[in-house]
């Protein structure tokens, strides 16, 4: 073979090595640029999840010292109302008028009146939140003054029961009726103030609220009776009525609460004190909306960097939830319709 031959059969070997060293190079360049990408992906998917998990904790911690503040804000405004000459002046003025109906007679035509009352517009409330028929005898006013305060301040207000709070002077001309004008525009504005969703006074020595803003049916109620005994309202008063301590506040958790159409209701209270004794108990009811605002951010979760599916809620020492989920709100009918199919009973 000549030397012409042999050069021309060496190409295509040079070539087909340079080929598969290109093509080698080649794939390994896109397995580079594969695992670069891959881990490129993962590094920001990591940040990613860092950043949302970041975002939502600064929320759930900010939700959370939200409510520790509104609880706390509660605490240092009803301990300096306790301790205010307006309030113990108040609960002396309205002690003796609450003792001075407890020790008249009531005529029968306001017992059969607050009575009927009771039949037609606290009755079938209560019904719905029991899911039975109540006994209307465990709830209605014992005693003198509770009757004639209920007839009064409620059965013969002339204010819509959403606004009984309006009226100040019951025109009746007892002792009580002008405590009650005095003090109730400034306990009622205090109340406004604070954010209370009711705000009472407690005689602890006779276990009576003497006194209501917002007039509701515990309304002179005694706490020593049966439908009251085991109530968050009897428990605050009971324990801050036997503490002469003006720094005392005391706190119990919220509970359904007849008097407020079952409602879920926390009761704040401190002890007023002259003299060294406990005169009576300022009573702060705290409505479980305030605490749902707070951690729902008023509903706006996706404002709150939650999406269209995540959300914060508050959970009590009892494993119950303190706040509405969102599936509630969003949609009540599926909400409901899920919890049927899990089991649950229909709601009341």
């Amino acid at each position: 073979m000549s030397p012409t031959d042999t050069s021309a059969s060496a190409r295509p070997v040079r070539w087909g090595l340079a080929a598969k060293l290109f093509a080698t190079l080649l794939l390994l360049g896109a397995v580079a640029v594969l695992v670069t990408g891959v881990l490129g992906y993962m590094r920001a998917r990591d940040a990613l999840q860092e950043s949302i998990y970041n975002q939502l904790t600064a929320t759930r911690k900010s939700k959370a010292r939200q409510v520790e503040t509104y609880f706390r804000t509660i605490r240092n405004e009803l301990s300096q109302l306790a301790v205010s000459k307006m309030a113990i002046d108040a609960v002396r003025g309205v002690n003796a008028g609450f003792d001075e109906l407890d020790r008249s007679d009531v005529p029968f035509d306001i017992r059969r009146k607050v009575g009927d009352w009771y039949e037609v517009q606290f009755v079938p409330d209560l019904r719905r939140v029991l899911g039975k028929e109540p006994n209307v005898n465990d709830y209605l006013p014992v005693g003198p003054a509770a009757y004639y305060l209920q007839y009064h301040y409620i059965v013969a207000n002339p204010y819509p029961a959403e606004q009984r709070k309006l009226l100040d002077d019951a025109g009746d001309g007892s002792a009580y009726s002008a405590q009650h004008a005095l003090y109730h525009p400034l306990l009622r504005a205090a109340a406004t103030s604070f954010g209370f969703f009711d705000f009472m006074l407690a005689d602890p020595k006779s276990g009576r609220i003497v006194y209501g803003v917002d007039k509701e049916v515990d309304l002179g109620a005694s706490l020593r009776t049966d439908s009251y005994r085991q109530s968050n309202l009897a428990a605050v008063v009971a324990r801050c009525g036997a503490t002469p301590d003006r720094s005392a506040v005391c706190l119990e958790d919220f509970a359904p609460y007849a008097p407020s159409g079952g409602a879920p209701i926390a009761f704040m209270s401190a002890p007023v004190i002259d003299q060294g004794a406990v005169i009576g108990v300022l009573i702060a009811q705290l409505s479980i909306d305030e605490i749902d605002n707070v951690v729902t951010g008023d509903r706006h979760w996706q404002q709150d960097g939650f999406g269209t599916t995540g959300e914060a809620y508050l959970v009590g020492p009892d494993n119950y939830v303190r706040s509405g989920l969102r599936a509630f709100y969003e949609n009540p009918e599926r909400y409901f319709a899920d919890l049927k199919r899990g089991g649950e009973s229909e709601p009341c």
